[in-house]
């Protein structure tokens, strides 16, 4: 089963091999996004070191490192799902310190971290210069909300059942979220309701170059859009 996995990597990495090759000028941007819990932190890992063996560089950045702090995070209430949607992430400072700098035309001076949870505090440290042909992947639910779209110049969407997410984000958060039903409480009311207002919203789908079917994690199954599948891969949309 694992060879399944395996595969759909290595699909995914001649992809963005390719596609980093034919930006000779600039950086590629890749979101690797999905809803909570649905695997996509893992994946844009996978991906990271798969790239890496094959000696493209590849630098993952974690869009949790970007969250507004706690008070703001949290005004309009630690489960609601609107604050979770609206306030959690800064997005303007992802801009400025990642998204700009690498964009076509930017200087290519990036900041990977912009924010300790843990302190609750903004974070400041020494910018570090992007390489052309580098490849950075982006891991997070919303980026391809309006704002944030047209940034990426590849995107992944991370396809898992709610009911399996939940499964697997529960386990995960159990510890930090202080018990089995507040966990499932958090994330059936806050992290999963807010999915749902951006699919209202923003119709995240409608936008992915390629889509992962997650629920099997040994063995996904993986479509591109239908002008990009070849060979057997299968087209969505």
């Amino acid at each position: 089963m694992a060879n399944t996995r395996n595969r759909v990597l290595e699909t995914i990495a001649d992809i963005l091999d390719k596609r980093a090759t034919s930006l000779p000028a600039r950086v590629l941007r890749v979101a690797v996004t999905g809803i909570t819990a649905s695997g996509k932190s893992t994946l844009a890992e996978e991906l990271e070191q798969t790239l890496k063996r094959r000696g493209r560089n590849c630098v993952h950045i974690a869009v949790d490192d970007f969250h507004n702090p706690r008070d703001l995070r949290y005004r309009q209430g630690r489960e609601s799902a609107e604050g979770y949607y609206f306030d959690a992430y800064n997005y303007p400072l992802l801009k400025k310190f990642v998204l700009e700098p690498l964009a076509a035309g930017g200087n290519l001076m990036y900041q990977a971290h912009g924010f300790d949870l843990e302190t609750d505090t903004l974070i400041t440290e020494e910018p570090k210069k992007a390489n052309t042909g580098d490849i950075f992947l982006f891991a997070a639910s919303f980026l391809l909300r309006p704002e944030l779209v047209s940034y990426f110049d590849y995107r992944i969407y991370v396809d898992t059942d709610f009911e399996v997410a939940e499964q697997r984000g529960v386990e995960r958060d159990l510890v930090r979220l202080g018990s089995w039903e507040n966990a499932v409480r958090l994330y059936r009311q806050r992290y999963h309701a807010a999915q749902r207002i951006y699919f209202a919203e923003s119709n995240p789908v409608q936008y992915a170059d390629a889509l992962l079917k997650n629920n099997n994690l040994a063995e996904p199954i993986l479509f591109f859009r239908a002008n990009d599948c070849k060979n057997n891969d299968r087209a969505f949309l």
